[in-house]
């Protein structure tokens, strides 16, 4: 399947029930910058990487993701896109107005109920923590989001969806003990990151985490102790994943969101040669190459009780299993 044409993420939208209270916690402990409250209670925030806005708070009593949106290249790929997604029977609508600042857009769910955007906005030709300079305020310093991790009870048509549809290629697999595969790591083609998407088998709709690179290890640890200077807890790392190889650590924000922050992300220069690698959870290096100890159970879990953020510990990485 070809390229549907995403460059990479451009921002995340989370529900919350206090927007503001949200807002204020990401910008005073996690390093981001409010630009702009709209009259609704949405609030924008930058990271600090090329893009206007990179996280953003709506209001709303249903905890998970409110929508993640993409970039495409330009207008033309854009109305490419949503005649492609049409075709495959995907219902779209399409905005001119919708978010604050923003571009003609178009809204698509997928078979999992989760709500994606694709919309025009800055191009860049590598990854764009590759691309800006290291951040020089102090502080924690999120660039950009180049991922999130989503769960669905019906995997595989979330999976065919994302390969026939959308044209993501397969970086990685995770398979249970059972021999099912229980997480799969996409990437767009063309794009060099290893991953713009995580699916997760859950069982039902659910946001698992969101994540914000960084710009190199300094910035990595520098961020981790601001973090923690701000009464931030880090429940899970500093770690290095098996998928994707990256230094990461996991936090959660004022809303309960797990947050990875992560840096050295492999990259892939050439699709048509790369081969996706299949882990098993029998397999301890899958969760952290380091074997520095499990996740909290709480991390791969359900936080906040009222959501359906992820399975049990167990089913989601296999600690048994990698324990046996």
């Amino acid at each position: 399947m070809s390229p549907i044409g995403i460059e990479r993420v451009n921002y995340i939208a989370l529900n919350a029930k206090d927007p503001e209270a949200a807002a204020k916690y990401a910008a005073e402990r996690l390093g981001f910058t409010i630009q702009h409250a709209a009259p609704d209670g949405t609030h924008y925030l930058s990271a600090h990487g090329v893009d206007r806005y990179s996280l953003v708070y709506k209001p709303g009593d249903a905890h998970g993701l409110h929508h993640v949106s993409y970039l495409v290249g330009d207008d033309q790929v854009l109305d490419q896109a949503g005649a492609r997604l049409e075709r495959a029977g995907v219902e779209v609508s399409r905005h001119l107005d919708h978010e604050w600042e923003a571009k003609p857009a178009l809204r698509f769910s997928t078979p999992g109920g989760h709500l994606i955007e694709f919309t025009t906005g800055v191009h860049t030709a590598i990854p764009v923590a590759h691309l800006v300079e290291a951040p020089k305020s102090g502080g924690a310093k999120p660039v950009v989001p180049d991922h999130v991790g989503v769960g669905t009870a019906d995997f595989d048509a979330e999976e065919k969806f994302m390969t026939d549809v959308l044209g993501q290629l397969h970086s990685s697999r995770i398979l249970g003990p059972d021999g099912a595969q229980i997480m799969s790591f996409m990437r767009s083609p063309g794009r060099y990151l290893y991953h713009d998407i995580v699916l997760v088998r859950t069982p039902g709709p659910a946001l698992h985490h969101i994540q914000f690179s960084l710009k190199n290890v300094d910035q990595f640890y520098e961020t981790a102790e601001a973090l923690q200077a701000n009464g931030v807890k880090i429940e899970w790392g500093p770690l290095r994943h098996g998928p994707g190889h990256n230094i990461a650590l996991y936090f959660r924000d004022a809303e309960g969101y797990w947050f990875e922050y992560s840096v050295e992300e492999e990259i892939i220069l050439h699709d048509p040669t790369y081969v996706p690698r299949t882990w098993t959870v029998a397999d301890p290096h899958v969760v952290d190459e380091w074997n520095s100890g499990q996740p909290p159970a709480e991390l791969m879990g359900p936080p906040p009780a009222d959501a359906l953020l992820g399975t049990d510990l167990d089913e989601t990485f296999g600690t048994k299993a990698a324990q046996s």
